[in-house]
């Protein structure tokens, strides 16, 4: 496409988005508000479908970008100590956290980066 094209095309965009703001900005029906100014109200509603095509273009992600991979940290599990009661016991909607006593500062921190990560 020429640059005489794109620039005729661009201006053509920016009339649209100028009616259409005006027609919405001014409290009347579409259907009477475009025939009190000549237009045709397919070619108005087409004109706003091809404005918000375009405008959700500009919010899409990218496909050919790909996306981090999740990672995940290995942890080291220990069988509880027996008669321990757990220190702190995070809830959530599918599982519980609990952390015993005697947990390392190491397994703790790695535990809360772990959450982190994921929420």
């Amino acid at each position: 496409m020429d640059q005489v094209t794109r620039t005729k095309k661009y201006l053509k965009q920016e009339e649209w988005k100028s009616l259409i703001t005006e027609c919405q900005a001014s409290g009347v029906p579409v259907k009477a508000w475009c025939k009190s100014n000549n237009i045709c109200e397919q070619t108005y509603y087409r004109n706003l479908q091809k404005l918000r095509a375009k405008l959700c273009e500009s919010f899409l992600v990218p496909l050919d970008k790909p996306e981090k991979p999740v990672e995940f940290k290995k942890l080291e599990v220990r069988t509880p100590l027996p008669n321990t009661q757990a220190a702190v016991i995070i809830h959530f909607a599918n599982a519980s956290l609990e952390i015993n006593n005697g947990a390392t500062q190491q397994t703790v921190e790695a535990v809360l980066l772990a959450l982190k990560n994921l929420c």
